[in-house]
């Protein structure tokens, strides 16, 4: 028994030993996204108001607005919930974003490469799997995301760039930009967001009203 212990032990150190450590572009995007997350780190939840302007610029060539909400939950969940959608977008009345969240990023992409310009930081990643997504650029500074561009293998294109305000002293969205271009359909949609109501470890709650 003792010797059947002894060479499990050896084959898991073997094992240890062969795996590949983080390279270190993994290692710096890591550092990046802890940066880019600790201003909003004691943050438990928030919830908005939002306003989105949609275009679709291909046929029906259509103009509409839709009211709703938004809310954030530690650690990682991030949603949008419209409160009416037209018929053709039944169905998407509530809308996972947490794609949005950098401490997300490492289960799904691999990163290739971080640069740096000016005071912000420049990740690009590659689909984790052999799925439709071709790359990934984001931009980051020291308040998180500020834009990032989804590539698809159809030629197709989602940008979202984001503006910041500061609410309780933690950055969060005032508004976002999406440009949508797949080869079925284009569309940009503007957003805003307004009336923050943010609970942090200390248990206080802040409003803010634009």
């Amino acid at each position: 028994m003792p010797s059947f212990r002894l060479g499990l032990l050896a084959a898991a150190l073997f094992l240890l030993a062969e795996a590949p450590a983080p390279s270190a572009t993994s290692e710096e995007a890591a550092r990046v996204f802890a940066v880019s997350g600790a201003r909003t780190a004691a943050v438990q939840s928030y919830v908005s108001n939002l306003h989105v302007d949609f275009a679709l610029l291909s046929f029906p060539y259509l103009k509409f607005h839709l009211d709703g909400k938004i809310t954030y939950q530690r650690p990682n969940v991030y949603s949008v919930h419209f409160d009416h959608v037209p018929w053709f977008g039944k169905g998407f009345e509530n809308i996972k974003a947490d794609a949005l969240q950098p401490a997300t990023w490492g289960e799904h992409y691999d990163i290739d490469k971080v640069a740096h310009d000016g005071d912000r930081t420049i990740v690009e990643m590659r689909d984790k799997t052999t799925g439709h997504v071709k790359g990934v650029r984001a931009e980051l500074d020291t308040d998180g995301l500020r834009r990032i561009v989804w590539t698809y293998l159809n030629g197709g294109k989602i940008a979202v760039s984001i503006v910041p305000t500061t609410v309780s002293g933690a950055p969060v969205p005032a508004s976002e930009d999406a440009d949508i271009a797949l080869p079925s359909y284009h569309v940009t949609a503007h957003a805003t967001f307004t009336d923050y109501k943010i609970v942090t470890d200390a248990g206080t709650v802040a409003e803010r009203a634009r």
